[in-house]
């Protein structure tokens, strides 16, 4: 671990077996200074590691590299200042002694975690992360972080803010949308395809099938024999979608018909299709009671911004931050 008055740290390549020791004429950089905060220093390494986090984790949101590659440089500008500014809430936290106080939360949670993984031990969950490009010491680190300045911002502002009934309220019938499950329905297909078909005897054999099944004939048996979908083997079962996630002309008649109806002929872009309606499930307005830790949460994030931000404003006009030149045009430090 460099300190404060470390220099760069360097390693020279050695050549032997040629008389006197020879050093490289190019050595290579193994770390360097990015930023100082008061009496702790931020390295390359440091960086290098926050920047892969970053990327794995706006990975998992983008599958495109293109957009990958645009949200990465896009959130990159600032990771260096959070950098600076978790340092130097950390270090005000030590003062009060929270990281101690919250040590046996960080056992917790990482316990918590493995079991609902599904995973064994701690040494398994230790080479899953470092499959990942972490370890369970990096990852470990990391979440005591987050505590330690959660519990911070939570004595130093949070604790100072009002949440009445009312306001609670107010913003759950405002968003009363926002806290309603969609309706939902499950459902079986037959689908007649319409690529390399006559269309007249695509609807003479849709309409054969829908008067079998109109008949009583089992609709998971005319799919397995009679369907193009590739769910044709399972009796036709196509899963559960709610409002708003189906094709147009399909969902229009799904919603309309009772739980065990089926449809009549429905054309698609695709083809032509009959559906059953497996099961149903109504719009649901979550009660109050059941959203309103949510909802406080929210609105006590709302609330504490401007008090938030004057904290730690001033938090950093009392803390000693230099940040190397490079660095400083690479990234968004602006006013530290």
């Amino acid at each position: 671990m460099l300190t404060r008055n470390s220099p760069l740290v360097l390693l020279f390549t050695l050549f032997a077996g040629l008389g006197p020791i020879v050093w490289a004429q190019e050595p290579v950089l193994l770390n360097e200074i990015v930023a100082r905060v008061n009496e702790e220093i931020i390295t390359l390494t440091d960086l290098k590691k926050e920047l892969r986090g970053l990327r794995s984790t706006l990975r998992q949101e983008n599958e495109s590299p293109e957009l990958l590659e645009q949200a990465f440089q896009r959130e990159k500008q600032t990771l260096l200042r959070t950098m600076i500014q978790n340092k130097v809430l950390v270090q005000r936290a030590e003062e009060f002694g929270i990281p101690d106080s919250v040590e046996p939360d960080v056992g917790k949670i990482l316990e918590e975690m493995r079991k609902e993984s599904g995973i064994p031990t701690m040494e398994v969950l230790d080479q899953y992360l470092r499959q990942q490009g972490s370890s369970l010491e990096e990852y470990r680190a990391s979440l005591k972080q987050r505590l330690v300045i959660d519990a911070f911002l939570q004595q130093s502002v949070y604790s100072k803010l009002t949440l009445l009934t009312p306001e609670i309220e107010a913003y759950y019938q405002e968003n009363i949308e926002r806290y309603t499950e969609k309706a939902e329905v499950e459902l079986q297909e037959i689908l007649f395809l319409r690529e390399g078909a006559d269309e007249a005897q695509l609807r003479k054999k849709a309409q054969e099938v829908l008067s079998q099944l109109q008949a009583g004939a089992s609709f998971e048996d005319l799919a397995k024999r009679l369907s193009d979908g590739p769910t044709a083997s399972q009796g036709g079962g196509i899963g559960s979608f709610k409002r708003g996630s189906m094709a147009a002309p399909i969902e229009e008649v799904a919603f309309q018909l009772e739980e065990g109806a089926v449809s009549g002929i429905i054309k698609t872009e695709y083809g032509l299709q009959i559906i059953k309606v497996v099961s149903q499930v109504p719009a649901r307005e979550r009660p109050l009671e059941e959203v309103r830790s949510e909802i406080s949460n929210q609105l006590y994030q709302r609330k504490a911004q401007p008090g938030l931000k004057k904290f730690v404003d001033e938090l950093i006009e009392q803390s000693y931050i230099y940040v190397t030149p490079k660095y400083r045009e690479e990234y968004d430090v602006t006013d530290l």
